[in-house]
């Protein structure tokens, strides 16, 4: 194994461990009255049951994509009831309401007409579904410049930052370079970042938070 590979992969698993530990701190301040966070909740569940059936998947050697669809629709139906919270601008709110119904209704009807999908990579798909994600993010960040209120910021950093060069990297395909594998190392640290992020935004927004929230 050379020295890039061996990088990345522990990278990408101690991610993993702080994905587990986020949805560890998360599951204890559920209590709390607000959708925006249990939509986030829900989503890093989802994050760490994929990944789990995923590496095991991939560890037995059996092809993991199906899950990768999988997730890529819970992302986008999830994340869009978010920032349809968080969110005050009333267009991208509209749209992420119904795209998340159409979209992945859509993308579900394909995979019934042609099954063996299921187990393709798909560049056009991972463009659908994350380019508005890509928009309503950096629209938070708009309306989050001059408000008090700066909940979520961290989250939302992370998760910009992620999945832009996400997005880029999977819509390149499978093109092998050196150049492509050291993008991938970057991608894996900045995961890894991600997370770091979202166990920050738990620590400045939710730890401490002694009042249930009846509020975003």
């Amino acid at each position: 194994m050379d020295s890039i590979f061996i990088v990345r992969k522990s990278l990408i698993y101690l991610g993993y461990v702080v994905l587990f530990i986020n949805v560890i701190l998360h599951s204890i301040t559920y209590k709390q009255k607000s959708v925006a966070y249990k939509y986030l909740y829900f989503f890093l569940l989802l994050s760490l049951i994929i990944q789990i059936i995923s590496s095991y998947l991939a560890f037995k050697k059996i092809n993991n994509l199906f899950f990768f669809h999988v997730f890529t629709i819970g992302q986008y139906i999830l994340m869009s009831l978010f920032f349809s919270t968080v969110l005050n601008n009333q267009v991208i709110k509209t749209i992420l309401k119904y795209s998340c119904v159409i979209f992945p209704l859509t993308l579900i009807v394909v995979f019934c007409f042609k099954p063996e999908l299921l187990f393709r990579f798909n560049s056009i798909e991972i463009l659908i579904f994350s380019i508005p994600l890509i928009i309503s993010s950096f629209s938070f960040f708009i309306e989050k410049i001059d408000s008090k209120n700066k909940k979520y910021i961290y989250f939302n950093s992370g998760f910009f930052l992620y999945l832009v060069c996400s997005t880029l990297l999977f819509s390149a395909g499978n093109i092998q370079t050196t150049t492509t594998r050291l993008l991938w190392l970057l991608n894996s640290f900045i995961y890894l970042c991600y997370q770091i992020l979202i166990a920050v935004e738990w620590n400045k927004s939710f730890r401490n938070n002694k009042k249930i929230e009846q509020q975003v």
